[in-house]
């Protein structure tokens, strides 16, 4: 079944996040399952959830809100069942992609459908702790999804150097773009965090004192990232001359660090994610790769190399991974060591 946005509704309806405050205190087992959805996404902005992260749990809600009331229905906190959890995991697995090429061609991948999951989850473990009658969280079984192939996203670095030098840098769009792609490498930053940047946080102050190697960017930037955290990452020579080339033709006073031509809402020239996915997409049509190549691909370029070239735990640390596993998903095809070592024990 096709989940979309029932016509004629309400707003505040179909986005709970955006209504009115819910007291939970005024919560019972009579109360609208949707009234304990907003309580819910509540509970999480005021927790510091960051901007990113709550909007995705409020689609992914209003996804369980809408399956629960199909035909007029108008399910109370205490009809929340195992057989409704039961039927919205079916519902989920059967459910096809709603927008990309592949929209309505295919169904959603387990790992999609698990993160439905997880928020539905987070729901009822917010009820358990309110004393509503609902299932424990447990009781939502999460689908068995691979871990993808860190090849799926692997870029070695001649193929990370084509897509580098993609770019037409006798144009300020192009010396722009160059100077993003230089940045993604050095410092495997996510892209949210890089368009989040101001150009003050690299560009030094005019009275600060001359680098010894003469490149007025920082070599260092604190980015705020995933899990609302801070961590300082790097950068090396090449993408701190690019960065200031890139700099010296700006003409604005626009405190952003990557600027377009297009003017937000705000004011304010700031690049937005999908301009920053678009640029590398078209680099790497340019570059000849046959990968549909985005800015998280860089990512793992820069942590595969930092893991080759150092350690692991340095960098799962560059990464601002919380754990080591998480990064050990990351790496590419980086075994060159375990392969030189295996054909000089076996041949």
């Amino acid at each position: 079944m096709k989940i979309s946005r029932r016509t004629g509704e309400d707003p505040a309806e179909t986005e709970p996040e955006s209504a009115s405050y819910v007291d939970p205190r005024d919560l019972g087992p009579n109360s609208p399952v949707r009234d304990l959805a907003r309580a819910y996404l509540q509970e999480l902005r005021d927790k510091g959830r960051s901007e990113t992260t709550l909007p995705r749990y409020e689609r992914f809600l209003v996804e369980f809100l809408n399956f629960v009331e199909r035909d007029g229905a108008k399910p109370r906190v205490k009809d929340i069942d195992i057989r409704i959890l039961k039927a919205y995991g079916s519902h989920l697995t059967r459910r096809r992609l709603l927008s990309g090429p592949d929209a309505g061609k295919r169904p959603i991948s387990a790992a999609s459908k698990n993160l439905h999951l997880i928020a539905l989850r987070g729901l009822l473990k917010f009820g358990v702790l309110l004393d509503l009658p609902v299932p424990a969280p447990e009781k939502v079984e999460l689908a068995k999804a691979a871990d993808p192939s860190p090849d799926a996203r692997h870029l070695d670095p001649q193929k990370l150097d084509r897509l580098l030098e993609s770019f037409d840098t006798s144009t300020d769009d192009g010396v722009r773009n160059r100077a993003l792609l230089e940045f993604l490498a050095a410092t495997g930053c996510r892209v949210s965090e890089l368009v989040a940047l101001d150009r003050e946080k690299l560009e030094l102050d005019p009275r600060a004192v001359n680098p010894t190697d003469g490149v007025r960017i920082a070599d260092e930037v604190t980015v705020f990232g995933k899990g609302s955290r801070y961590r300082r990452v790097f950068l090396r020579m090449r993408s701190r001359e690019w960065l200031e080339r890139y700099l010296r033709t700006r003409k604005d006073t626009d405190r952003a660090l990557f600027i377009t031509r297009r003017k937000k809402a705000d004011g304010s020239y700031r690049m937005s994610v999908k301009m920053a996915q678009t640029i590398v997409a078209e680099a790497a049509k340019r570059a000849g790769l046959a990968e549909s190549v985005s800015p998280h691909w860089l990512r793992h370029a820069a942590i595969t190399a930092w893991a080759t070239q150092m350690n692991v735990p340095a960098a799962q640390r560059l990464a601002g991974h919380r754990n080591v596993a998480t990064t050990s998903r990351y790496l590419g095809s980086t075994d060159a060591e375990l392969k030189e070592l295996y054909k000089k024990r076996f041949g």
